[in-house]
């Protein structure tokens, strides 16, 4: 029902002048048909809108004019809509604006997905700030409220309404957008929470400090969760597949705990740092041969980290293929690829690093305001 007051508010803003000069059209008849008839109201009225016809040659052109206005009215309506339908982003910015009491998702991330799915179940407005327009297009194609600029300018965070938003989530992997978007969110907004996605601990205590806001860890939460699995089952040697903030992590604890592991990582540039010093095979985990040179037959537990789909479901198959009793924890981003994979013949423990962010968030209590 709000969207569609909305849309009408767009509708008479865009055609404003229209209606103005509709009504200044209709007043001036109003006063030409009322001296014409004499000063009476009753007739007047009934002229104006066409239930009797004035005598005489004014009473000819005037409902001629009249309907010649009528059909630009409607003809300037339908324009209006095929624009609107084919320029959707301008509609998505003019709906943004009119927003108030809302929560903003500053990157259309998996958390920020996560996010905004709850918050429309919820039925709590919200609107999503995202500089790559094919991330949203869903979004737009549905005409929600979606800005397509980078949410570090202060004009965007203004046609937001950051300034009347009781909530605002930062889940951009994005050091600029982190720091320059909250500073001057909390300039536009003294009382608003902020929650920020920060994969820096030190960087997420200035942040917090500085800015007087909430921050989460992702990899954090999801390294947590992996290391409660691996010491409850005891795991001596495994295998991380894929480099990433979580890996990170996990290897630091690895460390400290006597852990062996070794990494398989595809793409070569992201682990250029630690080469030298690190266990790592450069390959795909998808081939055999490189499970085999980890030492796969061996091995208490297999972390498999990588983002997609796909390559998730074809390394766990080869993990089972060449070792059907260690421990196997996939990362996951689609609800109905987690099912499958926690199901034999994988056996699976399954983690969504977003979705149990949210959780955490809804425990404690963000989204209540």
């Amino acid at each position: 029902m709000k969207r569609r007051l909305i849309k009408t508010k767009i509708l008479l803003k865009q055609n404003y002048t229209l209606f103005i000069s509709i009504s200044i059209w209709y007043l001036i008849n109003f006063i030409i048909i009322f001296i014409l008839t004499g000063g009476n109201l009753l007739d007047t009225l009934s002229i104006v809108f066409y239930f009797q016809v004035l005598p005489g040659p004014y009473g000819i052109v005037y409902p001629e004019l009249s309907e010649l206005i009528i059909f630009g009215i409607i003809l300037t309506f339908i324009i209006t809509e095929f624009y609107r339908k084919y320029n959707p982003i301008q509609t998505a910015l003019e709906q943004a604006r009119s927003m108030r009491e809302h929560t903003i998702i500053i990157g259309y991330s998996h958390l920020g997905k996560q996010i905004r799915n709850y918050l429309v179940i919820n039925n709590k407005e919200c609107l999503v700030i995202e500089p790559d327009e094919e991330l949203v297009r869903e979004l737009l194609d549905e005409e929600c409220p979606v800005i397509i600029r980078k949410a570090y300018d202060i004009d965007v965070l203004k046609d937001a309404s950051v300034q009347h938003a009781k909530l605002v989530f930062i889940t951009r992997n994005d050091l600029d957008t982190l720091i320059v978007a909250t500073s001057k969110i909390r300039d536009l907004n003294k009382r608003c929470k902020i929650v920020c996605r920060c994969f820096d601990d030190s960087v997420a205590e200035i942040i917090e400090k500085t800015f007087n806001c909430k921050t989460i860890s992702t990899s954090r939460y999801a390294s947590e969760f992996i290391l409660k699995e691996i010491q409850a089952k005891n795991v001596e040697n495994s295998i991380i597949i894929g480099y990433n903030n979580i890996a990170v992590r996990l290897i630091e604890s690895f460390k400290t705990q006597g852990i062996k592991y070794k990494i398989i990582e595809r793409e070569r540039n992201r682990i250029e740092d630690i080469i030298d010093d690190e266990p790592v095979i450069v390959g795909d985990a998808k081939d055999e041969d490189n499970l085999k040179k980890a030492g796969i037959e061996d091995v208490d537990m297999v972390i498999a980290l990588v983002d997609r789909a796909d390559e998730v479901v074809v390394i766990a198959d080869k993990v089972r293929d060449l070792n059907k009793n260690c421990g196997l924890i996939c990362r996951f981003f689609h609800e109905d690829v987690g099912e499958i994979l926690g199901k034999p013949p994988f056996n699976a423990i399954v983690i969504s690093r977003s979705k149990h962010a949210l959780d955490l968030l809804i425990n404690e209590g963000v989204f209540n305001f």
